[in-house]
């Protein structure tokens, strides 16, 4: 059992200690989506009625928005795959918003370079601007045509298909605009994460496909199936 899904179970058998009724459990079997869960940390949902994200740091204007707000931008739709460095990936189509989008109302500083994301799990990820303003990246509110379930990281997540599933972090929570990012908190866990997590030419078992199925893939965002 490597570290990630020692601490897992271990944050997993806490929950279960604790009494908690509801917990968002990792996964070994394909959900009906053709995707296992993972989590940092196990955590309860998120009341969706009183989520705010909140954006600061390098930003003219900190804010606070609601899933409303958030539904109210400019919403788009992409089909892509999901590919996880521990050799499975899974393919849906995800609705939701561009990252341009945010920032014409919190309008960064000049010394902004990347972002910083956490989430409800206590996950964090570090993308730089350029890479968030790529025409894959979105920051997604929908899975197949219905809002995001807990499993799948309602209210929000970030989804970019060229990178492995560590960095389309879920349960974001905050954003804060930073001179640098730092890489990603993958690192400190094992030594298959790399800091950009960019995809790498290898091999892929895709879930939704079939359990036995093996496709060699060249790398970045996978297209051919």
């Amino acid at each position: 059992m490597n570290r990630r899904k020692f601490l897992a179970a271990a944050a997993a058998s806490a929950a279960v200690a604790r009494g908690d009724e509801k917990i968002l459990l990792p996964t070994d079997d394909p959900d009906r989506y053709g995707f296992r869960i993972m989590w940092y940390n196990p955590p309860t949902p998120i009341d969706k009625a009183n989520y705010t994200l909140q954006v600061g740091g390098l930003v003219e204007q900190p804010q606070q928005f609601s899933v409303e707000h958030l539904s109210g931008y400019s919403q788009v739709e992409q089909n892509s795959r999901m590919k996880c460095v521990q050799c499975w990936s899974g393919r849906a189509t995800w609705g939701g918003f561009r990252f341009g989008e945010l920032l014409e109302d919190v309008k960064p500083s000049p010394k902004a370079k990347a972002i910083r994301l956490d989430c409800h799990d206590k996950w964090y990820e570090y993308m730089s601007l350029e890479e968030m303003a790529s025409p894959r990246v979105l920051l997604a509110l929908r899975m197949a045509g219905t809002p995001l379930t807990d499993q799948h990281g309602a209210p929000l997540r970030l989804i970019d298909p060229a990178r492995y599933g560590y960095k389309s972090c879920k349960l974001i929570t905050k954003i804060t605009f930073v001179e640098e990012g730092k890489g990603s908190m993958a690192c400190d866990i094992g030594p298959y994460y790399s800091p950009d997590g960019r995809i790498l030419p290898g091999y892929d078992h895709p879930l939704d496909i079939g359990k036995d199925v093996r496709r060699r893939i060249k790398g970045g965002e996978i297209t051919d199936y």
